[in-house]
């Protein structure tokens, strides 16, 4: 208890009891005239009272000095035990995917991995926030040669009913056949989180609204997924409908596998208008004005006219980026220049992959 509170209650008392010994003698005139031992039993009994009553005091002030602070204690206890469980769930959740460094599933998240991604999952989570993966050319979800699903699954595993709720993976096909695939195969995984599909095409920033291309894709005779073909009855490699683009280079690299089938690569050729969005008005149709935790890019040589196509004034720029630099051809350095100035201060070929890995500096922090 405090000297000045302590002081105040004895002050009082020492009132009290002066204002009670002195008062017996006035109040009564009889009390001369008792014996020494009754008047001293009567003012002994008096203070006796006041002395009961300020140890009730005393220990009432000092019941609830002690009740505030475990309160206090219990408040600041909850805290830390949230923070460890945090951090607790936070290690383990990166232990199984990136466990070995991540290599179980690939250079790609290897990459993620030691770059703080997972981390950066779960601060998010922890803290209420939605966590946005856009993946554009998905083709139809889930493949072997998918950098990103199979440590992603992993993830996503662990994560609570509520956590899942939050985490929205949105996958963009241009492809009118392979995107259909894609819905059946996202309905198949519907308890995986929150995930959906965007049939549509990527153009630079500044394009005007409203927009259509063309786009060269494989027939949907072909199917997109173990490439049997239900009109020659042949099956063709499983890559073959990921080859489709803007333009007909992509689509000609696999000319050779019609060819050695005796199949004409002229009959399986289809031109599609597809929806287009630039960038930025793909990002806010599909994370709703938030940037992106994670935007992966594979459109077969189209990656690096993107990236060069995303305004500096982007509200969009993910902290992690993954595109395929293989197909960028003479457009390689000049994204990998851009992407410094739109404040990635990481551009890095990804080894052994077609892939490079953007990280972006923090806003503050960057100039």
């Amino acid at each position: 208890m405090p000297m000045n509170r302590r002081s105040t209650i004895t002050t009082r008392a020492a009132r009290a009891v002066a204002a009670v010994t002195p008062n017996a003698k006035t109040a009564d005139p009889t009390y001369k005239d008792l014996p020494s031992k009754r008047k001293m039993s009567f003012s002994t009994l008096a203070v006796l009272v006041v002395l009961i009553g300020l140890n009730y005091m005393l220990w009432q002030e000092a019941y609830q000095q002690k009740f505030k602070s475990a309160t206090f204690t219990a408040a600041a206890s909850t805290a830390d035990t949230h923070q460890l469980d945090h951090e607790l769930l936070t290690r383990q959740r990166s232990e199984l995917v990136c466990g070995g460094n991540g290599k179980t599933f690939g250079a790609e998240w290897s990459n993620l991995c030691k770059y703080k991604f997972v981390e950066s999952l779960n601060n998010d989570l922890n803290s209420g926030k939605d966590i946005y993966i856009v993946q554009i050319g998905a083709h139809v979800g889930f493949e072997a040669n998918d950098p990103f699903a199979n440590g992603a699954a992993t993830l996503l595993s662990n994560l609570t009913k509520e956590e899942k709720k939050r985490f929205h993976w949105i996958f963009v096909e241009p492809s009118p056949p392979n995107h259909q695939r894609l819905v059946e195969n996202l309905q198949n995984r519907s308890d995986w989180c929150n995930m959906s599909s965007i049939n549509a095409g990527v153009v630079p920033d500044g394009t005007p609204k409203d927009s259509s291309m063309v786009f060269h894709t494989f027939s949907s005779d072909i199917d997109p997924e173990t490439g049997f073909d239900s009109r020659s009855g042949k099956t063709l490699p499983r890559w073959i409908t990921q080859v489709s683009g803007l333009s007909m280079e992509p689509l000609l690299f696999g000319k050779e596998v019609f060819d050695k089938r005796g199949l004409k690569f002229e009959d399986y050729v289809v031109d599609v208008n597809v929806t287009a969005y630039t960038f930025s008005e793909l990002m806010e149709i599909a994370t709703g004005g938030q940037a992106p935790n994670l935007v992966l890019i594979d459109t077969e040589g189209f990656d690096c006219p993107i990236i060069l196509g995303i305004s500096k004034l982007s509200n969009y720029l993910p902290p992690y980026l993954i595109f395929e630099e293989s197909q960028c051809g003479d457009k390689r350095q000049p994204t990998f220049d851009y992407l410094g100035e739109l404040c990635y201060g990481f551009v890095q070929k990804i080894q052994s992959t077609q892939n490079a890995i953007a990280i972006r500096s923090n806003s503050e922090t960057c100039s």
